[in-house]
């Protein structure tokens, strides 16, 4: 999983545009976050089970079957 370089263990964080989990830079010293990919800030986050089970992430594993 991505993680930001500042950010605590086991936090990602979700794109909701791009519908995926992303890199992000942080926008000042508030909780905003920047997606890398396209550049938005309607970017989520928590915890890994917590975003899959939200938004519904597909498994890269599962993809394939």
């Amino acid at each position: 999983m991505t993680r930001i370089e500042d950010s605590w263990d086991g936090i990602v964080f979700y794109c909701k545009d791009c519908e995926k989990i992303v890199e992000v830079d942080r926008v000042g010293k508030k909780f905003v976050y920047r997606c890398r990919e396209c550049k938005t800030k309607n970017v989520a986050f928590g915890t890994e089970k917590s975003i899959v089970n939200y938004f519904h992430v597909k498994d890269k594993t599962q993809e394939k079957i």
